[in-house]
C-alpha cells in the first residue's frame, strides 16, 4: 500500500478547514437573515415568533396546512403557507397586513362563512404570535 505524502494530508486538512470555515460562514450569515427576518415580523405584528411557532404546533395548524419550519406538516385541506411573506391577500379576500391576518387566524369563519378553516379559539396575542411566526417565511421557502 502506498503512503500518501505528509505535504498531500497538509493540503487535505487546510482544504477541509477551509469548507469548514465557509459552511461556518454561510450558517452564521443565514442566521442573522432570519434574525432581521423575526425582528421585523416581531416589529410588524406585535406578535413573539417564538411563542408563534409554538401556537402553530399546539394548534396543530399543520394538519391542514403545509408550514416551513414546522415538523411533519404536510395538511393538504388548506393552502401551504411557504412564501406567506409575499402574499398580496390572506384568503385570497383581505389585504396582507398585520390587523387582517389576526382577524383571519381568529374568527375566519366571520371573514368567509363556511369555509374550511374553523374559528379555533385563539385569542388576540396569540393571534399575533401565529402572524409573527407566518410573516418570517419568505419566498424563498416556496
Amino acid at each position: 500500500m502506498r503512503r500518501v505524502p505528509d505535504s498531500l494530508w497538509l493540503v487535505a486538512v487546510l482544504a477541509g478547514f477551509g469548507a469548514v470555515g465557509a459552511i461556518g460562514s454561510f450558517v452564521v450569515q443565514q442566521r442573522q437573515e432570519m434574525s432581521r427576518q423575526e425582528k421585523h415580523a416581531q416589529a410588524l405584528t406585535g406578535g413573539v415568533v417564538e411563542r408563534g411557532e409554538r401556537a402553530i404546533v399546539a394548534r396543530q395548524c399543520s394538519a391542514c396546512h403545509e408550514i416551513p419550519g414546522i415538523a411533519a406538516s404536510r395538511g393538504a385541506v388548506g393552502p401551504s403557507l411557504a412564501g406567506f411573506a409575499a402574499r398580496k391577500t390572506v384568503a385570497g379576500m383581505l389585504r396582507n397586513d398585520p390587523d387582517a391576518l389576526v382577524r383571519w387566524i381568529r374568527y375566519p369563519q366571520s371573514v368567509v362563512p363556511g369555509n374550511a378553516m374553523p374559528n379555533m379559539g385563539i385569542g388576540e396575542k396569540e393571534a399575533r404570535d401565529i402572524a409573527a411566526y407566518l410573516y418570517t417565511l419568505s419566498p424563498r421557502e416556496t
